[in-house]
C-alpha cells in the first residue's frame, strides 16, 4: 500500500478511533480539576508546556495523565487532522509529490519532534518524582532485560505515587500545585537531549544489526 493510499485513511482513523479516547480522558479530568480549582487558561497553558517540554522538577500522576496524555494527544490528533487536510488540498492544487513534501514538513516532522521531547520530559519528570535519574531510561536498551525495565517504568510513571515529601529533585509534587514556566532554554535542553538519545539509539540499532547480520 502506497503512502498516498495510507494517507487517505488518516482522517477516517482520527475521526473514528484516534480522537475519542484521549479526548474523553481529557474531558473527565478537566471537569474533575474544575470542581476543586479555578482553571485559568494562561496557567493551564504554562503547565501543559512545562509538563511536556521541560526536564526540570517533578510531575505528579494526575498532571502526567492529563497534560502528558489526554490533552497532549487531543491536540496532536487535531493537528494531524489539519495537516492531513492541508495535504489533500495541496495534492489537488500543486500535485502529489509536492503535497507529500508539504505533509511531511507541516505534519510529521513537527509531530515527531514534539512527541520525542514530550516522551523524554514526561518520563524523566515522573522518574524524578520517584527520586530516580532520567538516565534510568537507558536501561530499557539492555537486550531482554530492557523489556522488564520498560514495564517497571510504565507502572511507575502511570500508577505509583511519587516520593512523599521532598527528594533530590524538588518538593513533593502533590503537596503544592505550582504553575511552573518552561523557558526557551528549557525547551532547548529537551531538544538537545532528544538529539543525543536519537544518536545513541541509532548507534545501538547499527551495532545490533551488525552483530545479527542484518546489514
Amino acid at each position: 500500500m502506497s503512502f498516498v493510499s495510507i494517507g487517505q485513511f488518516i482522517p477516517l482513523i482520527i475521526l473514528t478511533g484516534g480522537v475519542p479516547v484521549p479526548s474523553i480522558v481529557a474531558l473527565i479530568m478537566f471537569f474533575k480539576k474544575k470542581k476543586r480549582e479555578k482553571l485559568i487558561f494562561k496557567n493551564e497553558l504554562k503547565k501543559f508546556l512545562w509538563v511536556n517540554y521541560s526536564l526540570e522538577g517533578r510531575v505528579k500522576r494526575e498532571d502526567y495523565w492529563y497534560y502528558g496524555y489526554a490533552l497532549y494527544w487531543t491536540i496532536i490528533l487535531i493537528f494531524l487532522l489539519l495537516s492531513a487536510i492541508i495535504y489533500f488540498v495541496a495534492m489537488y492544487v500543486i500535485g502529489e509529490k509536492v503535497a507529500i513534501f508539504v505533509y511531511v514538513l507541516s505534519g510529521l516532522i513537527p509531530i515527531g519532534t514534539s512527541y520525542g521531547m514530550k516522551f523524554l520530559s514526561n518520563k524523566i519528570k515522573r522518574l524524578h518524582d520517584n527520586n530516580k535519574s532520567g538516565w534510568f531510561l537507558l536501561w530499557t536498551l539492555v537486550p531482554i532485560l530492557g523489556q522488564l525495565f520498560g514495564l517497571y517504568i510504565f507502572i511507575t510513571n502511570w500508577f505509583l505515587r511519587g516520593t512523599i515529601g521532598s527528594n533530590d529533585y524538588g518538593k513533593d509534587s502533590v503537596e503544592k500545585d505550582i504553575v511552573p514556566v518552561v523557558t526557551i532554554k528549557d525547551a532547548g535542553r529537551t531538544f538537545g537531549l532528544l538529539l543525543v538519545v536519537a544518536a545513541i539509539f541509532a548507534g545501538y540499532t547499527w551495532v545490533y544489526l551488525m552483530l545479527t547480520g542484518g546489514i
